[in-house]
């Protein structure tokens, strides 16, 4: 009985020492979307063969991207800098350092950086494998 009670107490103050480990890990949702930045919902998305990039792009101070379109899902996080997108309808959104922005698919636009510092963005883009991350117009 006595082996059975120190057995119960060690086993008691295990699962009290699991219980009071602290973890430092922190965890933030950024974005959570069905649509674009303007409202554009995102289509069943059927990828036989899908292919995942992620890209660092730097945009410099007053510099401009020319005129664009993607023609899969890409969500762009911006480090650091202000950045301002543009639509060929003439919509735009000014994004800034920590913003998260559900790229438009299928529609052309571009950014530039309208802060005073380098743009840094973080770019992750998920489609068919092969298909070009961005399309200029011609």
């Amino acid at each position: 009985m006595q082996k059975i009670m120190k057995l119960v107490v060690m086993l008691f103050v295990a699962i009290l020492c699991i219980a009071t480990i602290s973890y430092s890990a922190e965890k933030e949702v950024l974005l959570k979307t069905t649509s674009t930045w303007d409202n554009a919902q995102y289509k069943k998305l059927k990828i036989k063969n899908p292919e995942a990039t992620v890209l660092k792009i730097i945009i410099g101070i007053n510099e401009e991207l020319p005129m664009h379109k993607h023609d899969l899902v890409n969500i762009a996080y911006v480090k650091k800098g202000t950045l301002t997108v543009i639509t060929d309808d003439n919509k735009e959104i000014t994004l800034h350092e920590g913003d998260v922005l559900p790229e438009l698919v299928g529609k052309y636009h571009y950014g530039k950086n309208t802060g005073k510092e380098p743009v840094e963005l973080i770019v992750f883009y998920l489609g068919q494998k092969g298909t070009p991350l961005s399309v200029n117009k011609e």
